[in-house]
């Protein structure tokens, strides 16, 4: 039976008796589940259809700074986790005008509709003694036990993973401006230092380029990780684009000991695609060639049409890999240049599918070398 609801700004305010949060904490407690709950590591509580707490486990107790599960049963989760506008109404917790916008509330409505739900929350937390915040992660699934509905819900700390994000976001932003202050430093120096030191000049660009386009690369690799990147398609042509890319990748090789070329049957194509990402994949798949060749071998560039009448950019080279590196290539973390280098490969192919719809692959054996391609779909 629920009690005679309030004003509400958002979500009904009325609760049911103690004693039925009791009856129903028991049915809980007494089924085979609640065992199960128990050890799973995410802070998990069952609310009833009013939104109250009927079920926590010790993580969810824990997270809630409570001492016992007695101690926060019958409120709702803003209420046992200290938000700082669940007191801000005489119905509490869902009732007030902030609720309308926290994420936790909004997945427990859409559980008690019968659907899943995952949302972001942020709670603040105001006490006596101190001022912090709650960044969550919550899942809610709609439950039943007999007649009564509930929502299940497990809710992760992400706190740590927001500030880092932060952190980042920070790093690559000022790291780039420090870049892009040296890279106008070289600008002056270049109207001010005589011929004879042009040569120096040249390497200190190179040197800037190649800095910016390492911060620039892990920068995408995050967005692409966290689905927080946004394509910016463009048309482009293989020729054109093979042309360039033997030219910029040429800086790669001081001395030009090892030779880069364009293979003169690559097929002309123009086609539609998100042109940074694909200069990512393609500079990395030549770095990698030139890297592997000797002095006065030749890595080729070439592009032909694939069997669904898509693009396939390559590169080749006529070193052969190991059969170690051919079986762990694409792992995480796995390079065969030392700890901490093995996002190259892996990164080629997370940009391939998740930016372009394609994929990136290899062949390797003794009779024609090493070729890397990147297969765009038509």
């Amino acid at each position: 039976m629920h009690d005679e609801d309030t004003a509400t700004a958002f979500l009904p305010a009325g609760r049911l008796a103690p004693a039925l949060i009791r009856k129903i904490a028991m049915e809980i407690a007494d089924s085979p589940s609640a065992a199960s709950l128990a050890l799973v590591p995410l802070a998990v509580a069952i609310v009833s259809d009013t939104r109250q707490i009927v079920y926590a486990n010790d993580r969810f107790v824990a997270l809630a700074g409570a001492a016992t599960v007695e101690d926060i049963q019958g409120k709702r989760l803003g209420e046992a986790l200290g938000c700082l506008h669940a007191g801000e109404s005489g119905g509490g917790c869902g009732t007030t005008r902030f609720c309308r916008y926290c994420g936790a509330a909004q997945a427990v409505v859409k559980s008690l509709e019968g659907e899943r739900a995952t949302q972001e929350c942020a709670i603040t937390r105001d006490a006596p003694d101190t001022f912090d915040a709650l960044n969550l992660q919550v899942w809610t699934a709609p439950l039943e036990l007999g007649e009564r509905r509930l929502v299940l819900n497990s809710l992760l700390d992400i706190a740590h993973e927001k500030a880092l994000r932060g952190f980042e976001r920070i790093f690559f932003h000022d790291i780039l401006n420090a870049v892009a202050g040296i890279q106008g430093l070289h600008d002056l120096l270049s109207l001010e230092l005589p011929e004879s030191q042009s040569s120096d000049l040249e390497l200190l660009r190179q040197a800037v380029q190649n800095i910016q386009d390492i911060v620039e690369t892990q920068k995408e690799l995050l967005s692409v990780e966290t689905r927080e990147y946004h394509q910016a398609r463009s048309t482009l042509h293989s020729l054109e684009l093979l042309s360039d890319l033997a030219a910029y990748c040429q800086s790669f090789d001081p001395g030009a000991s090892r030779i880069l070329t364009v293979d003169p049957a690559a097929a002309s194509r123009t086609f539609s695609s998100d042109g940074r990402i694909l200069q990512r994949i393609m500079v990395n798949m030549v770095k990698n060639a030139l890297e592997a060749c000797r002095a006065g071998e030749t890595v080729t560039l070439g592009c032909e049409t694939g069997p669904d009448g898509g693009v396939v950019l390559w590169v080749k080279n006529p070193a052969v890999l190991p059969e170690e590196t051919r079986m762990r290539l694409f792992q995480k973390g796995f390079s065969t240049k030392g700890p901490g280098r093995g996002f190259g490969v892996y990164g080629m192919r997370l940009f391939a599918r998740q930016c372009l719809g394609g994929e990136v692959d290899f062949e390797s054996d003794p009779e024609t070398g090493t070729r890397f391609f990147l297969r765009l779909p038509a």
